[in-house]
């Protein structure tokens, strides 16, 4: 089984690459981090995206949604990450986002259930979304 350590090493190097890709406003790199089916469980309902057409019209609209807000640099300031078996984690994400000149927009937390897929490596199979649809204006 995977040690604690080294899935909160490897779930902190993700979840930079993924900041990066969000940074960039680069669709596909974003979609690639994603499983599929991606589960999105919010208060109101769980969103099941079953496909890479539907995983990518989710993040085109979370890209849209930043891209409104002013979202230049989205920091994973603090990241928890513990093992459930050797190809799932659970992940717990502190975001603090900046705009361009580095002024903080907001910040909220996230949880991930993370599952490593044999070629792709770590993904998201499942965002539990608690505080972000809440602070995020509507479209979110």
């Amino acid at each position: 089984m995977t040690d604690s350590s080294q899935i909160g090493a490897e779930a902190a190097a993700y979840f930079n690459g993924y900041s990066a890709a969000f940074a960039a406003y680069d669709t596909d790199r974003v979609a690639a981090l994603f499983d599929q089916p991606l589960t999105v469980l919010t208060a109101a309902k769980p969103i099941v995206h079953g496909d890479p057409d539907a995983v990518r019209a989710y993040v085109d609209g979370m890209l849209d949604t930043y891209r409104h807000i002013g979202l230049a640099w989205p920091v994973p300031a603090a990241v928890w990450a513990w093992p459930c078996g050797d190809d799932l984690a659970r992940a717990e994400v502190l975001w603090l986002l900046r705009s361009a000149d580095r002024a903080e927009i907001m910040r909220f937390s996230s949880s991930y259930v993370l599952r490593r897929d044999a070629d792709a490596g770590w993904r998201v199979a499942v965002v539990i979304s608690y505080e972000e649809p809440v602070k995020l204006p509507t479209g979110a």
